[in-house]
């Protein structure tokens, strides 16, 4: 899952970010601060995993064109991070024990808490999957759906750059600029003049015009051919396998969208779905009653639109780093920096059996992070995405997570750093 870059209206220039419970928070600075670690640390997933996990951020932060991470009111070079979580990374491989790793963790690792909802370390939490969904290379009554690749006219507007070189502009220069502000990227359709005049850019086609309007028809931008919901779906998950008749696979993920915010169809449907049932598997089943028009009338009210491009391997996020499973989270990346080591608690559903997609009960449970992605919906000091993994089981686990949890971000001592550097020195 990736960005969404918000909508092509000169209104969006002076709507800043944060939207919380108590006084929005409008710098990176104010993001996070200094706490101590959990009284009890317990990871409950693979810990050779999370190895693998760190490496791939090292691998990805040491591409970045960055000097440094910025966690709240500290900020530290891209360098020394990296230089800890080799550490870390090396610890995992020799052997230690899980117990020992923690040890290691809580005794060279300051722990920062994220600024929260309503209090500090507070968050709310979602989860999202990788889909495995049936389909078709041309379409047919069942796959009447298309799963675009990027159309050509699509075009990104460094309106980030016009305020910059623009004097005309200055009076929305702060709003464009601000460290939290996402709207110095907008998506546009470029509009080809007739010769001797100047072309133009406009808003990009929506859900609507792209679904029901079928403005893409005949651009051969079809990359396969599935069902309308399982596509509604697989566009918010912002990946997928799609599995044709003959058993081959297509593995598809994010590649770019059409420049409209994320509006979630769930608060049209609390009318049928009580808030306290709303899931994603509540919301399929309730679509799957509807006529054709019906869903195409409550898929359209979420304008935002996601193109695909074919994969080789696992789903990649927007670090540049393959997802991990139960590890990889998605953050606002105007708060949160990509990269990073993270710890979260947060209630983990059981289910009574393996048919059941209500959960019989929550436990709560803890592990290492890696803030790797970002999301369409995860705006805000206090949102979390988490990456449960891939098919069936991954759906009905990350179907339901809408929890509060605690999370917290894990950054090198000084004097850590310290002896680190001075034995790399000798």
């Amino acid at each position: 899952m990736h960005i969404t870059p918000t909508r092509f209206l000169i209104c969006c220039l002076l709507v800043l970010v944060a939207s919380c419970g108590r006084t929005p928070i409008k710098q990176t600075r104010q993001a996070m601060r200094l706490t101590k670690p959990p009284e009890t640390i317990i990871d409950d997933l693979p810990i050779d995993q999370l190895a693998d996990g760190i490496e791939g951020n090292i691998e990805q932060l040491n591409k970045l064109n960055i000097q440094s991470l910025t966690f709240g009111p500290r900020v530290i070079s891209k360098d020394d991070y990296v230089l800890a979580l080799n550490y870390l990374v090396h610890q995992i491989k020799s052997g230690v024990s899980r117990i020992h790793f923690i040890e290691t963790v809580v005794n060279n690792f300051d722990f920062y808490e994220v600024y929260g909802k309503d209090k500090w370390g507070e968050v709310l939490i979602t989860s999202y999957f990788h889909p495995i969904i049936r389909g078709a290379r041309t379409r047919t009554s069942m796959y009447s759906q298309a799963l675009y690749s990027v159309p050509p006219d699509l075009v990104n507007i460094r309106l980030d750059e016009f305020v910059k070189a623009n004097e005309t502009l200055s009076p929305i220069k702060d709003q464009v600029l601000n460290q939290t502000s996402r709207i110095g990227v907008l998506q546009g359709r470029l509009v080809l003049s007739e010769p001797g005049g100047a072309s133009k850019i406009l808003p990009y086609y929506t859900r609507e015009e792209i679904d029901s309007q079928q403005v893409l028809k005949g651009k051969n931008l079809e990359l396969a051919w599935v069902d309308p919901i399982d596509a509604f779906f697989l566009h918010i998950q912002g990946s997928g396998t799609v599995i044709f008749e003959d058993g081959k696979e297509l593995t598809l993920g994010y590649a770019a969208k059409n420049g409209y915010p994320f509006v979630s169809i769930s608060k049209y449907l609390l009318d049928v779905i009580p808030n306290g049932k709303m899931s994603m598997q509540a919301i399929e089943g309730y679509l799957r009653q509807m006529t054709e028009n019906e869903v195409r009338n409550i898929l359209n009210k979420n304008p935002s639109y996601v193109f695909f491009q074919e994969l080789k391997g696992k789903p990649v996020t927007t670090l540049g780093a393959e997802v991990v499973d139960g590890r990889t989270i998605a953050t606002d990346q105007s708060f949160f920096p990509k990269g990073a080591l993270a710890y979260m608690e947060f209630p983990k559903p059981v289910f009574s059996d393996e048919t059941s997609i209500e959960p019989a009960r929550w436990e709560m449970t803890s592990r290492f992070v890696l803030d790797q992605d970002t999301g369409g919906a995860i705006r805000g000091p206090y949102r979390v995405d988490l990456y449960w993994g891939r098919g069936k089981e991954a759906a009905r686990y990350a179907g339901v997570i809408k929890e509060k949890g605690h999370l917290y971000y894990l950054v090198p001592k000084d004097e850590f750093l310290q002896r680190l550097s001075k034995n790399r020195g000798l």
